[in-house]
């Protein structure tokens, strides 16, 4: 069961990297919007990095309660990008931000930790108090929500960037499929809730979905890419059900 304080924390240290990555997130489908002929993004005043044209209100309620948020949808002219590919790219361009947002800190990781000298290994956010400690704190944090946020915008259910590219490319082909899917989505998202709640109280924690897009990748990231053979504590994604268990 996670404290009040500590879940406060948690939020404190996440918010800087959900919000940068949001704001970049939302910038990177508008701009290739904008390269691909739909003037929508510049007349709409989202060509910016002001976060009130880019944060959605709900999706940063949502980051808070579930370690999940989004940014304020693009709104898109489809008869400036009539083809798939085009419409491929605009969708891509958000997941891949997280994933250049993510390897931005990454870098700053790498520096701050040579520079500090603070060992990595065992490094638990939440006892370090010194300015050092606090910094780290929200890179280490900074990437873990950005590849998390990569991971969940890449994944091919209705509503998300993920889908957005496979409809885009293979709407011509297969139109019945991909109408389907979006009659039933709501049954969809029945499905991805039970497969991500369900596991880990019937398993006592051996098997966490969330867990693996998050502090999972982020770990096996930091081990082989940041810091090799470095094991950081990551403390994970705000969750208000850590709460209430």
């Amino acid at each position: 069961m996670t404290s009040p304080g500590t879940y406060l924390e948690i939020v404190l240290y996440t918010l800087p990297g959900f919000v940068f990555g949001s704001v970049i997130h939302e910038l990177s489908h508008n701009a290739i919007a904008l390269r691909g002929g739909d003037p929508t993004p510049r007349r709409d005043g989202r060509m910016t990095l002001d976060l009130r044209r880019n944060l959605d209100p709900s999706g940063c309620l949502a980051m808070l309660l579930a370690g999940v948020g989004w940014g304020r949808p693009v709104s898109l002219d489809p008869l400036y990008l009539r083809d798939g590919r085009q419409r491929a790219a605009v969708a891509a361009a958000g997941p891949l931000a997280h994933l250049v947002v993510a390897a931005i800190f990454a870098g700053a990781l790498r520096v701050e930790l040579l520079e500090s000298g603070i060992d990595a290994g065992g490094f638990d956010v939440l006892a370090q108090f010194t300015l050092q400690g606090v910094i780290l704190g929200v890179l280490l944090q900074g990437f873990l929500v950005n590849l998390a946020l990569f991971v969940y915008n890449a994944l091919p259910i209705p509503g998300l960037d993920g889908y957005a590219v496979v409809r885009a490319l293979l709407f011509g082909t297969t139109p019945r499929v991909f109408l389907y899917l979006e009659q039933y989505r709501f049954v969809l998202y029945a499905l991805a809730a039970l497969a991500v709640l369900l596991p880990p109280p019937l398993t006592h924690g051996a098997v966490d979905f969330v867990s693996a897009m998050s502090v999972e990748s982020a770990s096996l990231a930091f081990e082989h890419v940041i810091m090799p053979g470095v094991h950081p504590i990551f403390i994970g994604l705000p969750n208000v059900l850590h709460l209430l268990s």
